[in-house]
């Protein structure tokens, strides 16, 4: 196996060739195809994996690559430890770690789960496209009919804003205008950002909503905080795993809101844990009556979109609730990208 792996690592790393220079002054450009060898760089055929016929493939709806070619043409570099199988992309600072057959993985040291797993086909590493691209803060479009991937540097990126550390804990409701504000200054709200965050990626999106909006925010605190191993998907036994696979399983939460009535519109966030939001959130949308009010979910993962996760929430509440179809957004999304979303659905 080790001899497998050590091949795979010299002669695979193939992804999608995304040719991305320093010197460039023009977005690059790579789209790639389903089952098709041939990847197109800036409008230039060019093999994913010369010699090898190398094809990306999809599973559990997710389009997977071998990852040489994308890294190196970013710049970038590949380390791969043996022992415990794990490969190592490191560009412009930012560093992913994924494990072979390993739901888990690290953007600089923060744990994202993926709804499929690294694996071997074919001697060749198979990668998550769509999780590696957004990381390294690139743009990602899907175009289902074709089976297209469409992958985009520009000259000048957004700053990937990941952060390492634990979210720090905000009051049961803060209110966005600055503090120093003479109460006639501050309107009262009638939206209210709400969010559960454990690595800090949805705060940062609940974040860049509430500054938009001018709204407050709520962070929903699990009366028992998850720890690490609370949170190995590797390990059936688990706090997540269990919880994730018992439907009736509704943590308790340690804060609330007092004054619920106030709000029209809730923006509720969460991460994705196996494809489905956390079951606190059940906990939450069971806790109050949101009768007559507009509910807009949104989430962050690495690769999982907001899917059935969104309308199995959607199932709890009362039906007179005017429920958004809501965004997914990556680890590394920028405050501009959220801002965009924010205008198409107030528009």
């Amino acid at each position: 196996m080790k001899k497998l792996l050590s091949i795979i690592l010299g002669a695979v790393f193939c992804i999608s060739g995304i040719t991305i220079l320093a010197a460039d002054t023009a977005d690059t450009v790579v789209t790639l195809r389903i089952n098709d060898p041939i990847m197109t760089v800036n409008g230039a055929d060019k093999e994913i994996d010369p010699g090898m016929g190398t094809v990306p493939v999809i599973i559990n709806d997710r389009t997977l690559l071998p990852v040489r070619a994308v890294v190196e043409e970013l710049g970038g570099t590949v380390g791969w430890d043996g022992e415990v199988n794990t490969v190592t992309l490191e560009h412009e600072g930012s560093e992913i770690l994924l494990t072979i057959d390993s739901l888990t993985a690290y953007l600089n040291g923060a744990p994202q789960t993926l709804d499929t797993a690294p694996v071997i086909i074919n001697d060749r590493t198979m990668l998550p496209i769509r999780f590696i691209a957004e990381s390294f803060n690139f743009d990602v479009q899907w175009d289902s009919a074709a089976q297209v991937v469409t992958i985009t540097k520009s000259v000048q990126p957004a700053e990937t804003a990941v952060p390492t550390e634990a979210p720090t804990t905000e009051p049961s409701v803060s209110q966005t205008p600055d503090a120093t504000d003479s109460p006639s200054e501050q309107e009262e709200s009638t939206t209210l950002v709400v969010y559960f965050s454990n690595t800090g990626n949805t705060e940062n999106i609940a974040k860049y909503i509430a500054e938009d909006l001018g709204a407050d925010m709520y962070e929903i605190e699990a009366a028992q905080p998850y720890t690490s191993a609370d949170l190995d998907y590797n390990n059936s036994s688990s706090r997540a795993n269990m919880e994730q696979n018992d439907d009736s399983a509704r943590p308790e939460i340690a804060n609330g809101v007092d004054n619920m009535e106030q709000y029209d519109v809730i923006y509720l966030g969460y991460p994705i844990w196996w494809g489905q939001a956390p079951k606190i959130i059940y906990t939450f949308l069971e806790s109050y009556d949101f009768s007559d009010k507009t509910i807009i979910p949104f989430c962050t993962s690495g690769s999982s979109g907001i899917g059935s996760s969104a309308s199995n929430l959607h199932s709890v509440v009362d039906s007179s609730v005017d429920w958004n179809d809501g965004r997914r957004f990556s680890g590394s999304a920028s405050s501009d990208s959220v801002a965009d979303w924010i205008n198409e659905i107030t528009e």
